[in-house]
């Protein structure tokens, strides 16, 4: 990822010139005190960060997921909307 300081020098140069960088890599937006204004990503970066936030997710809730995976029973998602329209048909009577 390619960092890109925000100063004087470089507010007047062309977007074309950003999206290059994005082009290459992604690129990292500091203003001159180091602060990061913003972290422009490729499409193929942003698909890669989107999948590694859900295995982090996952991992971290890995309990829940083993729990909700070992329970067993339940109804259908049909049922389930039988049931609702059901449930609404007796609360309009």
């Amino acid at each position: 990822m390619t960092t890109f300081i925000l100063n004087a020098e470089t507010a007047g140069l062309s977007i074309e010139h950003l999206l290059k960088q994005v082009g290459e890599g992604g690129v990292e937006v500091r203003d001159v005190q180091g602060n990061i204004l913003a972290f422009v990503l490729s499409p193929k970066d942003h698909e890669a960060w989107t999948y590694a936030e859900a295995h982090l997710d996952l991992n971290q809730h890995m309990d829940q997921v083993r729990q909700a995976l070992g329970r067993r029973g339940g109804i259908t998602t049909s049922q389930l909307l039988e049931q609702a329209a059901l449930a609404a048909k007796k609360a309009a009577q």
